[in-house]
């Protein structure tokens, strides 16, 4: 993954996270602080969850199949977990 595609995950995960947190708590977006629940809740692989608020950027894929399995994707959600948890 390069670092420019790495910025740009970033980046979508932080507005996903922002809309998230306008419209529900972190308790509520992770059912008590559940990483594989923040995770999925962001949906840049797809949303499984489905609010009254989200807009379509959540309705379709950001990242690929290839991307979610990289180990620098779990970097970038789990920093932004971590710094969420501490919101």
């Amino acid at each position: 993954m390069t670092e420019k595609r790495k910025q740009q995950i970033k980046l979508e995960a932080e507005k996903r996270l922002k809309m998230w947190l306008q419209n529900t708590t972190i308790e509520e977006m992770t059912c008590g602080g559940s990483y594989v629940r923040f995770n999925m809740a962001l949906g840049l692989a797809g949303c499984p969850f489905k609010e009254h608020w989200m807009d379509e950027s959540f309705n379709k894929p950001f990242i690929t199949d290839n991307e979610f399995f990289d180990d620098n994707y779990d970097d970038i959600i789990y920093d932004l977990f971590l710094t969420a948890q501490k919101l």
